[in-house]
């Protein structure tokens, strides 16, 4: 082993974690934003995502984070992912990059709460050139993921953080295959992937596929923690046709989502959208969605992305949308 992989080898053994009350024995008793931080900055790294040597405070990275999070941390507690990004810079292998102008503040700035505060005053971070190097390789990527999972958790809890880490990488390239299949590369070979895999990835597909935006009501919101508005929803139920296509998912609001999977709502074959009468009846005030009848959805900029005809007329089908 040569000597920097020794010294990055240490550098993630011995991150300095605030010890508290709060935190259970599955974090060894101290916070465990920083591994956390790192576990999903290494996904990206496997996933092809950094290319250069600057690391953005992206919606990926935030998921990611948020993943590994609510799989070790109990549901009550909640945090951002600006703590760790922020906090990295005292580890010396994490260099912050200030806004132009904000260099003063952000060398004063001793703590940070929110996304905002931090997008305030820094563009991102830059690891040390060594580090970034180490992390174009593989068996590098490992090691240190080991050490983090080693180091900061108990021995119970490294088997959840190891299965999250393959739900990730999985679930990438199960997203990746929806596109290519999309786009015809790939055929209609049946593959199994885990439930969890299958979710994640299809989420993933369908949510970049419509950067964020309601097929149906066009609201587009994504926190500066990087949550969205927005779910995956399947046209026919994966119950009924075991089918993750992108072209068998929209993107959809919770409230669209419901509506739409309720049968009040659907889109005809020339992608306007269509509303059921009992829209109004029963003392219903649904409001703005009376306003998105014969109203045109909003689909992906590629075409190929867009919902199967099939699919929309199966659902009109069974809830019994007149066209």
């Amino acid at each position: 082993m040569f000597p920097t992989t020794d010294r990055y080898l240490k550098n993630f053994t011995d991150l300095n974690r605030a010890p508290g009350r709060v935190w259970t024995p599955a974090t060894k008793k101290k916070a465990p934003h920083k591994p956390l931080l790192l576990l999903a900055l290494l996904d990206l790294f496997v996933q092809g995502h950094i290319k250069t040597n600057f690391i953005e405070l992206t919606p990926d990275l935030s998921d990611l984070f948020t993943l590994y999070w609510s799989c070790i941390v109990p549901p009550e507690q909640k945090s951002s992912v600006a703590f760790p990004f922020f906090h990295l810079k005292n580890e010396g292998f994490w260099h912050l990059v200030p806004v132009p102008g904000k260099e003063q503040v952000l060398a004063a700035t001793r703590a940070i709460g929110t996304v905002g505060q931090l997008r305030d005053i820094a563009l991102g971070a830059r690891l040390d050139e060594e580090l970034f190097a180490l992390l174009q390789n593989e068996d590098n990527q490992e090691m240190l993921r080991a050490a983090l999972i080693t180091s900061h958790f108990s021995e119970e809890a490294r088997p959840v953080l190891i299965e999250q880490g393959a739900v990730n990488a999985e679930a990438f390239d199960y997203s990746l295959r929806l596109y290519e299949k999309a786009h015809g590369k790939i055929g209609d070979k049946e593959e199994k992937y885990k439930p969890a895999v299958r979710d994640q990835g299809f989420r993933r597909a369908i949510v970049h596929a419509y950067d964020h935006r309601c097929a149906l009501c066009g609201i587009r919101m994504v926190t500066p923690d990087g949550h969205t508005v927005v779910d995956a929803a399947h046209i026919v139920p994966w119950s009924e046709s075991h089918n993750d296509d992108i072209t068998n998912g929209m993107a959809l609001c919770r409230l669209c989502h419901w509506t739409f999977d309720e049968g009040m709502i659907g889109v005809r074959n020339d992608y306007t959208v269509i509303t059921s009468p009992l829209l109004v009846r029963n003392s219903n005030v649904p409001g703005f969605l009376l306003n998105l009848a014969d109203r045109p959805i909003i689909g992906p900029q590629e075409y190929d992305l867009w919902p199967a005809r099939e699919a929309l007329a199966r659902h009109r089908r069974k809830f019994r949308l007149r066209s």
